[in-house]
């Protein structure tokens, strides 16, 4: 069976008595990861213990294929079923998943992690087909993933944490869900049970360095500095920054340009429009945007948001070219500045 990104939570957290092997499948390995642990440990305390779990790779599998069927029969000592792990790219474990599909999987669990397959791939197929078996997607934190998994890190410590503190970690994450919990971990155990998390709080906790490369080349874009766009970029992949974290700044900065422009339509002034921003934007960028915010009309900036966005969504298949694709999405917003200027 195929499990909708909607039910994947409830299942991982409670996987249905008549389910007996899982493929967790996609292109963020981290979740995979987690999402493996989770489910895992639904079937035993101690995943080291060997009376009960078996682990197998994607290469054991590939040179004795009926190995993960007779590991998923074999009885186990300390527990009601028997656990087996196993991870591998895809195409290699095909014939082994088959084998073990076809087995008694009574007293069994079998959870597969598979790092190079697609929606399409044959093992994917395989487990969607299967009625004892699922396939569980694992793709990249989209802005509202990220923002849910604050909020119920948060929940859980009783932590209090104000809404544009959220918009702003979910900013300056990238879509990598290990790394994402990791930090919004650190911010927990920053405030601590009970406690509170505000936008500085968050902000001098994650640290200025990415927000400012960020925000350096967003405004290099809206500005129509190509040389300066350049060298915010060259600055960003020495740092190691995530493509998909600068798109989505560039985009909540484009945003936030198109807000003004509204709101200037509205009546509102430029300068009253900015100090109406929320989250709030820092005084010294006030009066940059209020001049960027001149040059650019609101088709034009609506353009440029659904540009951004559709960057995003490209950038999420896991393209080998990112840097060079983020690039050329920013270069051409820079160009069509420098056209909007003149």
């Amino acid at each position: 069976m195929k499990i909708a990104p909607r039910q994947i939570r409830g299942f991982v957290n409670a996987v249905p008595d008549a389910v007996k092997a899982i493929l967790l499948h996609g292109s963020d390995l981290g979740l995979i990861g987690e999402r493996a642990r989770l489910i895992a440990r639904q079937f035993s305390d101690d995943l080291d213990d060997v009376f009960s779990v078996t682990r197998l790779d994607g290469d054991q599998l590939a040179s004795d294929p009926a190995s993960l069927g007779d590991s998923a029969e074999a009885l186990a000592m300390t527990a009601p079923r028997r656990l087996v792990l196993v991870k591998g790219r895809g195409s290699e474990m095909l014939e082994g998943c088959k084998i073990a599909l076809a087995r008694d999987l009574s007293a069994a669990m079998i959870v597969v992690e598979a790092t190079d397959t697609t929606t399409r791939h044959a093992l994917v197929k395989l487990f969607e087909a299967s009625d004892h078996a699922a396939a569980i997607g694992c793709y990249p934190d989209s802005a509202g993933d990220i923002a849910d998994l604050v909020r119920s890190i948060m929940i859980r410590d009783s932590i209090t944490i104000s809404p544009d503190a959220v918009t702003h970690i979910v900013s300056n994450l990238g879509n990598d869900h290990a790394t994402s919990r990791n930090e919004i971990e650190k911010l927990a155990l920053l405030a601590g049970p009970g406690g509170s998390l505000t936008y500085d709080d968050v902000n001098e906790a994650l640290g200025d360095s990415a927000l400012l490369a960020v925000t350096d080349i967003a405004i290099a874009a809206a500005e129509g500095q190509i040389d300066r766009l350049q060298l915010a970029l060259s600055r960003a992949w020495t740092e190691n920054l995530n493509s998909i974290m600068l798109i989505r700044g560039c985009q909540g900065y484009f945003r936030q340009l198109l807000t003004v422009r509204r709101a200037s339509g509205r009546g509102s002034t430029p300068q009253q429009a900015v100090k109406s921003l929320r989250p709030p934007v820092h005084f010294k960028l006030q009066d940059r945007l209020v001049a960027q915010v001149k040059s650019w009309s609101e088709t034009a900036l609506n353009d440029a948001v659904n540009r951004l966005q559709d960057a995003e969504l490209t950038l999420k298949t896991g393209m080998n070219n990112d840097q060079t694709y983020c690039a050329q999405t920013l270069l051409g917003l820079c160009m069509r500045a420098q056209t909007l200027r003149r």
